[in-house]
């Protein structure tokens, strides 16, 4: 039997994940306010590769393929998250204004805090892959929190 906190709804061993999720938007908000426009194209401080700009865009494409593809592993047996062209889709964002960007996180994030708020502890065990890499759902929300929380870091170092 699923452990489920009567109060939120939320799985109780699994709370910090989607709580570690749910606060990338948070952060993202609060390290992009009070932004000058000029800011999110400069070139990035000194170690870091990509302009705030990009960053910003190629968080907005993971929070979309990754929600697909944890939507796919709560729902499906042993999915496969669809190759994808990463450099060209994220081009293709960038193009898009900061606050658009931003929408796409928060709504993207939204919708996936969303479903795993309501997810059982049983399924957080189901398996699925990447490019043949094999990892429990648990696994894969873990990384992409990490993987989001890191870039709002280097946007807040790109933007400082």
């Amino acid at each position: 039997m699923a452990r489920i906190d009567f109060v939120t709804g939320a799985p109780e061993k699994y709370a910090h994940l989607v709580e570690s999720l749910a606060t990338v938007s948070e952060r993202l908000r609060g390290v992009t306010s009070n932004v000058r426009a000029a800011a999110w194209t400069s070139a990035p401080r000194e170690g870091g590769e990509w302009t705030a700009q990009h960053t910003l865009a190629h968080m907005a494409l993971y929070a979309q393929k990754n929600g697909v593809f944890i939507y796919q592993m709560v729902m499906m047996t042993e999915p496969a998250r669809l190759a994808f062209g990463e450099d060209a889709e994220t081009a293709a964002l960038e193009a898009r204004s900061p606050g658009d960007l931003i929408a796409i996180v928060e709504s993207e994030l939204g919708k996936t805090v969303g479903l795993l708020s309501g997810t059982p502890d049983a399924a957080w065990g189901h398996p699925g892959s990447i490019r043949g890499a094999r990892r429990s759902l648990r696994q894969q929300v873990q990384s992409h929190a990490e993987h989001l929380q890191g870039h709002v870091d280097q946007i807040a170092d790109a933007l400082g």
